[in-house]
């Protein structure tokens, strides 16, 4: 039993004695002090407005600073101190068009009661009011091309009637009877009636016009059909 407890005694020190192991305390809301806007490599114009926190126990300032990128230890003050603590809000205003167009880089600086002071990683930005400021260009929407449909004409047949010419029934060719005539014996020669041959030549006359006009008729038809 004494063995036992002097092995759980000696495990415990070794846990508590351990340097391998900590375990890390988790960051204090007060000690937080980063710019959240502009971010790097931004251009900025005209007034710009620095977002972030400035936050630390032991907090008696802070302000903000820029220097050209080509001199990066050469930092100027940027606006006034500010002994008030901020979190998430603007921390200073940035007139930019005071300055030459080219790169910089920014930081905020938290300034402690002691003195001490500590500074964020600078951020790269460049300023550019002197240039255009970038233009999208609306995409032109295709013109569509019409189409030309050409309608081929359709020949419509139209059939013709047939016409059916019924010849015209010839009136009867009947031969009016007539009374004998007493002949009139001139010499031994009977002369007939006068009448009767006036008759027989128009009728003998109109069936040989009607047979004409029939038989030009049907020639007629034929070089039409």
């Amino acid at each position: 039993m004494q063995k036992a407890l002097a092995i759980a005694v000696l495990l415990s020190l070794t846990i508590v004695l351990s340097p391998e192991i900590s375990v890390a305390a988790p960051p204090s809301q007060e000690q937080v002090y980063e710019i959240s806007s502009p971010q790097a490599d931004a251009q900025l114009r005209g007034s710009v407005e620095i977002i972030g926190t400035a936050h630390w126990p032991d907090f008696w300032f802070y302000k903000l600073q820029y220097a050209p990128a080509a001199t990066p230890d050469a930092f100027v003050d940027l606006g006034v101190t500010h002994e008030e603590q901020r979190t998430n809000e603007r921390l200073e205003t940035w007139h930019t068009a005071a300055l030459p167009d080219g790169d910089y880089l920014l930081r905020l600086v938290i300034v402690r009661t002691d003195g001490n002071w500590m500074a964020t990683e600078p951020i790269p930005v460049r300023i550019a009011n002197m240039q255009p400021t970038a233009t999208r260009v609306p995409e032109e929407t295709p013109t569509p091309t019409p189409t030309i449909v050409l309608f081929t004409p359709t020949t419509a047949i139209v059939e013709q009637p047939t016409t059916v010419i019924r010849p015209t029934p010839a009136p009867t060719a009947g031969i009016v009877p007539t009374q004998a005539a007493s002949p009139e014996r001139l010499g031994g020669v009977s002369v007939p009636d006068l009448g009767i041959f006036v008759r027989q030549f128009v009728f003998g006359a109109f069936v040989t016009t009607a047979v004409f006009l029939f038989v030009g008729i049907v020639a007629l038809l034929r070089r039409l059909i």
